[in-house]
């Protein structure tokens, strides 16, 4: 994954142009890769992550990252109409990029390599303007000609890399070599705009805009220090002395604010570092550190250790190290959950339970506590009480597929057959996984169950997949910029 990433991203697929519902006019690029090209890109490649065993879905950490760059998108005035979505990839590597169709992915190295919250909003920052500023759809006007050809062979490379990584990386380069010099200076211009206008949004959203230019000098002197074995983000994002300075010039003059963390921030760092690697060696990490709870600056990591416990199964003793550091912290979302989970896990559902309802009190939106709290009803065998938490949960935002997966688990589990497909179909569709959807509605359609309206309703949602299906088959014979992406995944279907 973090081969194909770093090579998918350097060839131009990092700093590009979200989803948004109309192009802007202004922008001569939308002729040539229109937002529902991006769109369709981005889904594409968001699939093959998602399978990927380094996607890194882990709801807290998930959410804390959501939570960063929604406050960033909150003051962002050149992002709206424009869905985002921030996701996590298990990789040490210092790395962090935009794809199309809106999303930002941050590397686990990443996170824990920044210091304060406002260094990891640095990097948002500078990401979510690359997205607002339509840097991918530039880079393809300027390349019109040969890009279909290069995401042909990129494509092929990203989803051949399920049997042979190797070649992948081979193909990839290959793709790649006939445009990097050509594009160089461009990204370069893109980085600096990037920059300028990530700083304020630093700024209009309350974090330290100079954690931009800290957190960008220590990649700096990582690159120096390790020479060949440069941190990612430089490879994708070419930091010059020029830039750097720049960064700082546009810094000097204003106020100094200190700014404080949340503190999730740092409790996030410390549950990466619980949930990466080997689960032994993770634990033997944190045992080794000689925690003590009346440290303050110890308690992050006295959270990562219960996590650490309860990773390795040692169930008591995480019971034990999170009453310790609850006995001297306040209550917090992530403390709930991973009570409620080691609660789960020793096989105390009532247990469980009340602890989800106690922090859903509190902290109604957090994911893992919705999560939670809905797998333990099902564990529970108290089914339609989990179908009836999701429909509220998906009135509030359907766009979570989660809420989908869940939903076919608990159908199912009472023998509903073909509310379980249909639900699972539309965990696809959120996904845009259109076929895998299709697939499951015909399921449905023959379980042999269902009444007269809930076939009916399976069967208008077949036409509309079918009707979305031929239309984007009739946008490829009609010369679609998505052609060469199609001819890939039938290249590598064949090989």
């Amino acid at each position: 994954m973090r081969k194909i990433l770093i090579l998918l991203l350097t060839v131009g697929l990092v700093g590009n142009p979200a989803a948004y519902e109309l192009p802007d006019l202004g922008d001569s690029s939308a002729a040539v890769f229109s937002s529902q090209d991006e769109k369709a890109l981005g889904r594409e490649i968001m699939m093959e992550i998602r399978a990927d065993r380094d996607y890194f879905d882990d709801p807290e950490t998930v959410d804390f990252l959501n939570s960063v760059g929604n406050r960033l998108l909150a003051v962002s005035e050149d992002a709206t109409g424009m869905q985002f979505e921030f996701f996590v990839v298990q990789d040490p590597s210092l790395n962090a990029f935009a794809m199309p169709g809106g999303y930002i992915g941050v590397h686990t190295g990443l996170m824990v390599a920044a210091e304060n919250e406002s260094e990891l909003a640095s990097v948002l920052a500078h990401e979510i303007s690359h997205v607002t500023q339509h840097h991918i759809a530039r880079m393809i006007e300027a390349q019109s000609k040969n890009m279909p050809l290069t995401f042909a062979a990129m494509a092929a490379a990203l989803l051949a890399a399920r049997s042979n990584p190797n070649a992948s990386v081979g193909a990839m380069m290959g793709a790649q070599a006939g445009m990097i010099q050509a594009e160089l200076d461009f990204t370069r211009e893109n980085e600096r705009e990037a920059d300028r206008l990530g700083i304020q949004r630093l700024i209009k959203s309350g974090y330290d805009p100079r954690a931009m230019s800290t957190f960008f000098s220590k990649l700096q002197r990582y690159g120096r220090f390790y020479e060949g074995t440069a941190p990612a983000y430089l490879k994708t994002h070419p930091l010059t002395t020029e830039r750097l300075a720049e960064i700082q010039n546009r810094l000097q003059g204003l106020p100094y604010k200190q700014v404080q963390d949340r503190p999730d921030f740092q409790l996030i760092r410390a549950r990466i570092s619980a949930l990466t690697g080997g689960s032994q060696a993770a634990l033997r990490s944190f045992e080794q550190q000689k925690l003590d709870v009346k440290n303050p600056d110890d308690l992050p990591h006295v959270y990562g250790l219960a996590v650490a416990q309860w990773r390795a199964r040692q169930l008591d003793a995480a019971a034990k190290t999170m009453a310790s550091l609850e006995a001297v912290t306040a209550p917090n979302a992530l403390f709930y959950s991973l009570d409620a989970q080691i609660k789960h896990d020793a096989g105390d559902a009532p247990g469980a339970l009340a602890l989800y309802r106690a922090g859903l009190n509190h902290y109604p939106d957090q994911r893992a506590l919705n999560y939670g709290y809905i797998q333990a009803l099902i564990d529970s065998n108290r089914d339609q009480e989990a179908l009836d938490f999701i429909a509220k949960r998906i009135a509030f935002n359907n766009r979570d597929y989660h809420w989908y997966q869940m939903q076919s688990m608990a159908y199912a589990h009472l023998n509903e057959q073909l509310l379980s497909h249909q639900a699972l179909a539309e965990s696809y569709i959120k996904q845009g996984n259109l076929q895998a959807a299709m697939d499951q509605l015909q399921i449905a359609i023959k379980s042999g169950d269902g009444d007269f309206y809930q076939k009916s309703s399976v069967e208008s949602r077949i036409r509309e997949i079918k009707t979305t299906l031929e239309a984007e088959k009739g946008g490829r014979n009609k010369g679609s910029r998505l052609t060469g992406l199609n001819a890939a995944r039938e290249l590598a279907a064949r090989s």
